[in-house]
């Protein structure tokens, strides 16, 4: 078995955690307010599929990546809980007759996110987070990492009721340089909503909940920056929506989105970014 196949069947075989109480909804490309438990564990698995392509100068250019982040994460109390991410890449590029391929551990993430704010009623809870995190360089830089460690931070809103989940995300990421590279500084802003399709009947019990879900996501990244001089041919925006699907139960979630490209204003010659394709499972124990 290759790297690529494997990379699929921890995707669709791995557990990973969500929600810590009852059966709900949550966000499928980025974080939830929804609290752990004390002491609660959560494993999640996520694979990414991105294709994307372009012509620069007459000459076509081919990126296909293979993403897998097994991700873990501790209820340290009511208020506060710790993570790590591990993810694990396979990406091929060609740009003419030419073609280049890497493989292997890419930069963990490790991050907390405290609770700030709560508030429970009849059938909805509304949860405000603050979290923050750094990126390490545990990948090979320039192949599968930046080789700087990156710091990065913002607030989370959740408000989730019976029928429909709301959560939105602002997100500030500081790049760190290594070896005279730095990676440009970014912002982004991420919304989602889920909608419950299956009602609970009376007298029946139910395992779990189908729920179609709709996100959308904005980043601006500046210009990269080498010896100090700004990369003409990289940094800008884009803009992503994500339609998908999840089922939710108490102890864990199915859920499939395509992360699809509605913006692509990239300065000079820097690669459009393209549709990717996002399988994953969670459990919480």
């Amino acid at each position: 078995m290759n790297l690529k196949h494997a990379l699929m069947a921890m995707g669709l075989l791995g557990m990973t955690g969500g929600l810590g109480q009852g059966v709900g909804a949550a966000p499928i490309t980025f974080n939830t307010a929804l609290p752990l438990s004390d002491g609660e564990v959560i494993v999640r698995e996520q694979v990414h599929y991105t294709k994307a392509s372009d012509v620069v100068g007459g000459m076509d250019r081919q990126l296909k990546l293979w993403k897998s982040i097994t991700a873990l994460g501790y209820g340290v109390n009511e208020k506060l809980a710790v993570f790590a991410a591990i993810p694990l890449i396979d990406k091929d590029m060609k740009f003419g007759g030419d073609s280049d391929s890497d493989s292997g551990l890419a930069d963990m993430k490790i991050f907390a996110r405290y609770r700030l704010y709560g508030k429970d009623g009849p059938g909805q809870t509304t949860r405000i987070g603050a979290f923050a995190g750094l990126n390490l360089p545990t990948g090979k830089f320039g192949q599968t990492g930046d080789g700087s460690t990156d710091v990065w931070g913002g607030l989370v809103i959740t408000h989730a009721s019976t029928r429909w989940s709301y959560d939105g995300q602002i997100k500030y990421t500081a790049n760190g340089a290594h070896n005279g590279f730095a990676r440009g500084d970014s912002r982004s802003a991420n919304l989602a909503l889920q909608y419950r399709i299956n009602r609970p009947h009376e007298n029946v019990q139910m395992n779990g909940f189908l729920y179609t879900v709709l996100e959308g996501e904005i980043v601006y990244a500046e210009r990269d920056k080498m010896a100090g001089v700004k990369n003409l041919n990289s940094g800008g925006t884009t803009a992503f929506i994500a339609p998908g699907l999840q089922y939710a139960t108490k102890r864990w979630i199915g859920e499939a989105a395509v992360k699809i490209p509605v913006v692509r204003d990239l300065h000079g010659t820097a690669l459009q970014p393209g549709a990717t394709l996002i399988l994953s499972s969670r459990f919480n124990f």
